[in-house]
């Protein structure tokens, strides 16, 4: 079993690899923060001055298997570490002052809580593993952290509702009777995006993924983070156009590819996955109708979407396009203390279950 300051560091460092915002960075395990009457007690680790050096060679100076987010994101983490350790009256390490004085030097901006003003990819990894053990669990994924959103962009980050199936699905394997298993199964994701959930099926040992998406730019962007992976063998990618049954007639060579006769989306599927992609109220009615093809042709699959909940108009529009194509739902919360991801629960996530309704005699 591992000591409280391994668990600190192991805590900080998925975040560090995950690039969390350094506003929403946490310096202490949640069980600690639950139970600590005092500030002075809930930091008590990171007070200490052996884990600030191990934290300044953990995220300014660690050349692992993982490549480093860039130094101003790294300079935001440590520069917020140094306020609360001075908020703390507490003695700080000459290695993590000297990172920050450094930091501040060599980035154009001193601002660390703000987003660069030129978007830029950058390699993010998502930890779901044990340090002792990393084997496959992990995921790494070029994507651009500083999207907001965007028509035709909203596939260049992973967002919280996709962190939270994930989330979701690994739960569900610490379970005695599993609502969901992608061991051996074939998966169908519908605006893949990144592609983190059709990655982290790869990686948990489905049989086939097909990671979808309506925009051929998002699909060649996630084509090289299934490369990254080594799950060539395992992920396959295609534009899918919501509404249809494969690619558009624009003539790109993807959408060329996804007419093809060799592949339609008449193949059978067991899981159907979505995540983060009932956004606009539009896009909500092709995405149903959509659903409604799949579900036809696979009608033993599982359905299963995680949805932001940004708008109330939105989600309800959701639900009754559903109604109306007599696709039922019951849904439940994501989980508000992941183990393994790193997301916010606010605005709140949901996490679908759709089936075929019972029509009445």
């Amino acid at each position: 079993m591992r000591s409280l300051k391994e668990e600190t560091i192991s805590f900080i460092r998925r975040q560090f690899l995950q690039q969390v915002g350094a506003k929403l960075f946490q310096f202490a395990l949640p069980s600690v923060a639950s139970i600590a009457t005092t500030e002075r007690e809930k930091y008590e680790i990171v007070s200490d001055l052996e884990v600030q050096h191990e934290l300044y060679i953990e995220l300014c100076e660690s050349d692992n298997r993982f490549k480093r987010p860039p130094i101003d994101y790294i300079g935001g983490v440590v520069k917020r570490l140094v306020l609360l350790l001075e908020h703390l009256q507490v003695d700080i390490s000459d290695d993590i002052i000297s990172y920050m004085l450094f930091a501040m030097a060599n980035t154009k901006s001193q601002i660390y809580f703000k987003a660069p003003t030129t978007p830029q990819f950058g390699e993010v990894t998502y930890l779901f593993g044990k340090e002792a053990n990393w084997d496959d669990k992990y995921i790494t994924i070029q994507e651009n952290r500083n999207v907001i959103s965007g028509f035709g962009t909203t596939g260049y980050r992973t967002w919280e509702a996709a962190l939270a199936l994930g989330e979701y699905i690994l739960s569900q394997k610490q379970t005695e009777h599993s609502e969901v298993d992608v061991v051996g199964k074939r998966i169908l994701e519908v605006g893949a995006g990144t592609g983190f959930v059709s990655l982290l099926c790869g990686k948990l040992g489905a049989a086939k993924v097909f990671g979808t998406d309506g925009f051929e730019d998002i699909v060649l962007r996630l084509r090289r983070n299934i490369e990254d992976n080594e799950l060539g063998n395992v992920v396959e990618t295609r534009v899918y156009k919501w509404g249809n049954s494969s690619g558009d007639d624009s003539g790109h060579l993807l959408e060329r590819e996804s007419r093809e006769a060799d592949y339609k989306y008449t193949e059978s599927v067991d899981l159907i996955l979505g995540a983060d992609i009932t956004f606009d109220t539009e896009i909500c009615e092709l995405l149903v109708k959509s659903l409604d093809i799949l579900m036809t042709e696979n009608p033993h699959a599982q359905v299963i979407i995680s949805a932001t909940i940004r708008s109330d108009e939105t989600i309800t529009a959701f639900e009754k396009f559903l109604d109306r194509s007599k696709i039922g739902c019951t849904w439940i919360p994501a989980l508000r203390e992941p183990k393994f991801f790193f997301y916010t629960a606010n605005p709140s996530i949901r996490i679908y279950f759709l089936h075929r309704s019972r029509t009445s005699d």
